[in-house]
């Protein structure tokens, strides 16, 4: 909420605003874009920081005043966006530790032995478990190819 409170300076009156600042897009280009300011600056004719009360002493007293009183919006929305990140890390950690399956603590399951639709043994084994890589199809399919083609990968009898 803004509040104005008018100052009179010689005969004109300043309006001074108290509170958020609202941006503005049209005086935001109005303050990149005027003649007189690309001429001084590509003439080098500036005056360093600190500079403004002895330029401009009306200008630099109202915005010593103004930059006091009023806050920006953006600081106001980066503080929000900071506390509710802030509130979701721990949740979201919370959730990924809470007994889920993790990498490290995924064990491979028993096969027991059993007898085949032919009649034949087969013996029990530990089965690996199931792989969350980037890259399972892909050795998926080089697994294949190896295990599946005659001649190049085979190994050669002595």
């Amino acid at each position: 909420m803004i509040h104005s409170v008018s100052r009179r300076y010689t005969d004109k009156i300043i309006k001074m605003k108290i509170g958020f600042r609202i941006p503005g897009l049209k005086k935001r280009i109005a303050a990149r874009t005027p003649v007189k300011r690309i001429i001084r600056h590509n003439l080098g004719f500036k005056a360093p920081r600190g500079w403004g009360w002895i330029t401009n002493p009306k200008k630099a007293a109202y915005n010593r005043v103004y930059n006091r009183t009023t806050k920006g919006c953006m600081l106001n929305l980066i503080v929000m966006l900071l506390g509710a990140s802030l509130c979701l890390i721990p949740l979201l950690f919370l959730s990924s530790c809470s007994g889920g399956s993790d990498s490290n603590t995924r064990k491979g399951s028993y096969v027991k032995p059993s007898i085949d639709s032919r009649g034949r043994f087969r013996k029990g084994h530990y089965r690996r478990p199931v792989s969350t890589s980037k890259d399972v199809y892909k050795n998926r399919a080089r697994s294949r190819t190896y295990y599946h083609t005659k001649g190049k990968y085979r190994r050669k009898l002595k």
